[in-house]
């Protein structure tokens, strides 16, 4: 019985490697989207439920990021090594100032309602500051009547 003292790494064991690496990515991804959600709390709820559809949103397309740069690379390595010359289809001038044009509206919609929200929960908070303050305020100036025994 001789040791080489060479490793080897079965493919069940890297398997489950990539499966603990997965569970332990998407728990830091669960915990830094929760701890990201804790100021969420203070907007209304319409405006909470907008900015987790965000958040979840961002997600997704981080996502689908390196998807897509992977699949992107797939084909570009394929035609390398297929000798067949490839032309690129790459979307109009037109089409890509259509869709940053769409994309910029629809943030700036949801930047406008985001402000708002805030605005009217602001708006709220000061109103409430402001009737805790009188109150605070008539208690001050006509101190609590004791009762007479």
């Amino acid at each position: 019985m001789s040791d080489t003292g060479t490793t080897t790494v079965t493919r069940t064991e890297r398997e489950g490697l990539f499966e603990l690496t997965a569970v332990l990515v998407g728990g830091l991804t669960r915990v830094g989207l929760s701890i990201a959600a804790i100021p969420l709390i203070l907007l209304p709820k319409n405006s909470r439920r907008r900015a987790r559809r965000a958040m979840a949103e961002f997600a997704l397309a981080a996502v689908a990021l390196p998807k897509e740069l992977t699949a992107v690379s797939e084909r570009v390595v394929d035609d390398l090594f297929s000798g067949t010359p490839s032309t690129p289809s790459l979307p109009s001038p037109q089409q890509l100032t259509d869709r940053a044009r769409a994309f910029t509206e629809r943030l700036a919609r949801a930047a406008d309602e985001f402000g708002a929200s805030v605005g009217r929960a602001a708006g709220r908070a000061a109103d409430q500051v402001e009737r805790t303050a009188a109150r605070v305020d008539e208690w001050v100036e006509r101190p609590p009547q004791t009762p007479s025994a």
